[in-house]
Protein backbone atom coordinates (compact mmCIF):
# COMPACT_ATOMS: atom_id res chain seq x y z
CA UNK A 1 0.00 0.00 0.00
CA UNK A 2 2.95 2.30 0.66
CA UNK A 3 4.09 2.21 -3.00
CA UNK A 4 0.72 3.20 -4.41
CA UNK A 5 0.47 5.95 -1.81
CA UNK A 6 3.82 7.36 -2.88
CA UNK A 7 2.75 7.21 -6.51
CA UNK A 8 -0.53 9.00 -5.73
CA UNK A 9 1.28 11.70 -3.78
CA UNK A 10 3.80 12.21 -6.58
CA UNK A 11 1.00 12.50 -9.16
CA UNK A 12 -0.81 15.03 -7.01
CA UNK A 13 2.32 17.08 -6.47
CA UNK A 14 3.36 16.82 -10.13
CA UNK A 15 -0.05 18.25 -11.00
CA UNK A 16 0.48 21.02 -8.43
CA UNK A 17 -2.62 20.08 -6.47
CA UNK A 18 -3.18 20.41 -2.77
CA UNK A 19 -4.90 17.64 -0.84
CA UNK A 20 -7.90 19.98 -0.53
CA UNK A 21 -8.08 20.57 -4.29
CA UNK A 22 -7.83 16.88 -5.16
CA UNK A 23 -10.40 15.90 -2.53
CA UNK A 24 -12.80 18.51 -3.85
CA UNK A 25 -12.27 17.52 -7.49
CA UNK A 26 -12.93 13.83 -6.78
CA UNK A 27 -15.53 14.23 -4.04
CA UNK A 28 -13.32 12.45 -1.48
CA UNK A 29 -12.74 13.48 2.10
CA UNK A 30 -9.26 14.94 2.69
CA UNK A 31 -8.61 12.20 5.24
CA UNK A 32 -9.14 9.62 2.50
CA UNK A 33 -6.45 11.26 0.33
CA UNK A 34 -4.06 11.46 3.29
CA UNK A 35 -4.77 7.84 4.17
CA UNK A 36 -4.05 6.67 0.64
CA UNK A 37 -0.87 8.74 0.29
CA UNK A 38 0.50 7.64 3.66
CA UNK A 39 -0.26 3.99 2.93
CA UNK A 40 -2.46 3.71 6.00
CA UNK A 41 -5.64 3.19 4.01
CA UNK A 42 -6.14 0.73 1.15
CA UNK A 43 -7.42 2.34 -2.05
CA UNK A 44 -10.83 0.99 -3.02
CA UNK A 45 -11.33 -0.26 -6.56
CA UNK A 46 -13.82 2.49 -7.38
CA UNK A 47 -11.45 5.17 -6.05
CA UNK A 48 -8.54 3.60 -7.94
CA UNK A 49 -10.53 3.93 -11.18
CA UNK A 50 -11.49 7.52 -10.38
CA UNK A 51 -7.89 8.46 -9.58
CA UNK A 52 -6.61 6.82 -12.77
CA UNK A 53 -9.22 8.65 -14.85
CA UNK A 54 -8.50 11.95 -13.13
CA UNK A 55 -4.75 11.72 -13.74
CA UNK A 56 -5.25 10.18 -17.21
CA UNK A 57 -3.18 7.10 -16.35
CA UNK A 58 -4.05 3.42 -16.21
CA UNK A 59 -4.93 1.50 -13.09
CA UNK A 60 -1.97 -0.75 -13.96
CA UNK A 61 0.29 2.30 -13.84
CA UNK A 62 -0.99 3.17 -10.36
CA UNK A 63 -0.51 -0.41 -9.22
CA UNK A 64 2.92 -0.53 -10.90
CA UNK A 65 1.97 -3.59 -12.87
CA UNK A 66 3.92 -4.34 -15.99
CA UNK A 67 2.20 -3.51 -19.22
CA UNK A 68 1.96 -6.33 -21.71
CA UNK A 69 3.08 -4.99 -25.02
CA UNK A 70 1.76 -6.20 -28.33
CA UNK A 71 3.49 -5.75 -31.63
CA UNK A 72 1.52 -3.61 -34.03
CA UNK A 73 2.67 -4.15 -37.59
CA UNK A 74 1.64 -1.02 -39.47
CA UNK A 75 2.22 -2.68 -42.84
CA UNK A 76 -0.20 -5.49 -42.08
CA UNK A 77 -2.81 -3.46 -40.22
CA UNK A 78 -6.04 -4.30 -41.96
CA UNK A 79 -8.66 -3.02 -39.54
CA UNK A 80 -7.96 0.54 -38.44
CA UNK A 81 -11.21 0.47 -36.46
CA UNK A 82 -9.77 -2.09 -34.02
CA UNK A 83 -7.36 0.51 -32.63
CA UNK A 84 -7.45 4.25 -32.19
CA UNK A 85 -4.44 6.09 -33.56
CA UNK A 86 -4.44 9.84 -33.00
CA UNK A 87 -2.12 12.74 -33.73
CA UNK A 88 -2.95 16.16 -32.29
CA UNK A 89 -6.23 14.74 -30.98
CA UNK A 90 -7.30 13.86 -34.54
CA UNK A 91 -7.81 10.26 -35.69
CA UNK A 92 -5.29 8.92 -38.20
CA UNK A 93 -6.94 7.60 -41.36
CA UNK A 94 -5.73 4.77 -43.59
CA UNK A 95 -4.13 7.13 -46.12
CA UNK A 96 -2.15 8.97 -43.42
CA UNK A 97 -1.07 5.66 -41.92
CA UNK A 98 0.24 4.55 -45.32
CA UNK A 99 2.17 7.83 -45.67
CA UNK A 100 3.74 7.47 -42.23
CA UNK A 101 4.71 3.88 -42.95
CA UNK A 102 6.30 4.83 -46.29
CA UNK A 103 8.16 7.72 -44.67
CA UNK A 104 9.62 5.42 -42.02
CA UNK A 105 10.68 2.86 -44.61
CA UNK A 106 12.44 5.50 -46.72
CA UNK A 107 14.09 7.08 -43.69
CA UNK A 108 15.43 3.71 -42.53
CA UNK A 109 16.78 2.88 -46.00
CA UNK A 110 18.53 6.26 -46.22
CA UNK A 111 20.10 5.71 -42.81
CA UNK A 112 21.34 2.28 -43.85
CA UNK A 113 22.88 3.74 -47.03
CA UNK A 114 24.49 6.59 -45.08
CA UNK A 115 25.95 4.13 -42.59
CA UNK A 116 27.34 2.01 -45.44
CA UNK A 117 28.88 5.06 -47.12
CA UNK A 118 30.37 6.19 -43.84
CA UNK A 119 31.91 2.73 -43.40
CA UNK A 120 33.38 2.81 -46.90
CA UNK A 121 34.76 6.31 -46.32
CA UNK A 122 36.39 5.17 -43.07
CA UNK A 123 37.93 2.21 -44.92
CA UNK A 124 39.34 4.54 -47.60
CA UNK A 125 40.87 6.82 -44.97
CA UNK A 126 42.57 3.87 -43.28
CA UNK A 127 43.81 2.40 -46.54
Amino acid sequence: MKQIGEKLKKLREDNQLSVDELALALGFAKTVIWGYESGKKQVSVSHLEMLADYYKVTVDFLLEREQISDTLDLLNLTDLNSIKLVVDDQPVNQEELAEVTSYLQVKRRLKEEADQLQGRFADLKEG
